[in-house]
């Protein structure tokens, strides 16, 4: 099963432009990379109104799906299934990545990298003990190291020595 970092940070400190940066970095070190944005938006919907999986869901579908040569999509009616587990969802659809980086859940088991930027980040959101490293404008301290702007190789490199210390979501 893959192992887990949560990558946080307040509204517009970095997150989704630091995974970008990540994923190639950590790609080199022959790692499967997989990604997983949370958001504290429910209801958001990828469905278009009218359209067949829309009117799928509309009907009650417990799950409803839409697949095609090289992408895949699923919507779960959470009022009939329930929500959905991160370690189940980690280990449905992530289980033969290396690692998988979460964007933004804060309450997610395991380390965590927290990025700051001056003029954005206005607190700090982790717990001390839960974090691998920070990341950004060094204006919040922690005694786990540091890795400023254009360090994403350094911070790439400290993530792989510690993969052993990330959480692993448990087998199906």
């Amino acid at each position: 099963m893959p192992r887990v970092l949560t990558v946080v940070g307040c509204k517009n400190a970095g997150k989704t432009r630091l995974i970008e940066l990540l994923v190639p970095v950590l790609q080199s070190q022959k790692l499967a990379v997989g990604t997983l944005k949370h958001t504290e938006h429910d209801g958001f919907n990828w469905d278009v109104k009218g359209k067949d999986t829309y009117r799928h869901f509309e009907a009650g579908s417990d799950i409803t799906g839409i697949f095609g040569t090289n992408t895949y999509a699923f919507n779960v009616n959470t009022e009939s299934v329930g929500r959905i587990q991160l370690a189940r969802l980690v280990g449905l659809f992530y289980r033969d990545m290396d690692l998988v980086l979460i964007e933004g859940l804060k309450t997610a088991p395991g380390l965590k990298i927290e990025i700051f930027r001056e003029g954005f980040t206005d607190r700090k959101l982790a717990a001390v003990e839960d974090i691998l490293a920070t990341y950004g404008d060094n204006i919040h301290k922690y005694e786990q190291p540091h890795y400023g702007f254009g360090q994403e190789t350094q911070l790439g490199e400290h993530i792989v020595a510690n993969l052993n210390r990330l959480w692993e979501a448990p087998a199906e």
